[in-house]
């Protein structure tokens, strides 16, 4: 009897440190999902911190761009590119601050970052491509770049308004408005410079059709 009541206690102690042992586990379970939870919710907010904080600071780099103040539109572009580093809106902003700032060698790989983000881009940065080539004296080039946004068609002057409008801002962006006629112009002179006359016959006939369309001289 003895024997089989010392069986009883060892028994009833094993099944108190079983229940000790599965209390504790479960403890350990829902430790473990809090933390899960705890970090989806910090990276969370830190996302949605991240866009506020970048959509504050374009609303900075279009003050500075509408003041003129490019050197401070650049710098504000590279800190948001530090943060978000396929920001397309910032590399666009960062070339047309180099531009405007006549940094043409500065601008030229800017836009081919936005293109390599945008490989369908045929707006801004393709047009800013062709003027930077152009300003260099590389007519090939300027070309290649001026005819993907005229490759649009019907669709071309207002992507490149549009995108005139979106990153450009004050006088700059006045200016630009209609820029249709702007890019048909280089890229007449362009195959002029080239050596292409059929071509620029062509040219010819689109650059006077906008010309004539548009009675104010905005350039």
């Amino acid at each position: 009897m003895k024997h089989s009541k010392h069986t009883h206690a060892h028994s009833h102690t094993q099944t108190q440190d079983g229940c000790c042992d599965h209390d504790h586990e479960q403890d350990s379970l829902s430790l473990s999902g809090r933390w899960v939870y705890s970090i989806l919710i910090v990276g969370v907010l830190l996302i949605l911190l991240r866009s506020f904080i970048v959509g504050q600071m374009l609303v900075r780099v279009t003050s500075y761009s509408a003041n003129s103040s490019y050197i401070d539109a650049a710098r504000i572009c590279k800190k948001i590119i530090a943060i978000d580093k396929d920001n397309i809106r910032a590399w666009t902003s960062l070339g047309y601050a180099y531009m405007d700032l006549s940094q043409v060698d500065r601008a030229m790989p800017v836009f081919k970052k936005v293109l390599l983000l945008n490989p369908d881009d045929k707006g801004a940065a393709s047009f800013e491509l062709g003027q930077a080539y152009y300003r260099k004296g590389d007519f090939a080039k300027a070309i290649e770049y001026f005819e993907r946004v005229r490759s649009a068609g019907p669709r071309a002057a207002a992507l490149l308004d549009a995108d005139i409008l979106k990153y450009r801002h004050g006088t700059q962006g006045f200016r630009s408005v209609n820029s249709m006629q702007t890019l048909l112009g280089l890229l007449l002179d362009s195959y002029k410079k080239t050596g292409n006359s059929p071509q620029a016959a062509v040219i010819q006939k689109e650059y006077e059709y906008y010309k004539n369309k548009h009675s104010k001289i905005l350039f």
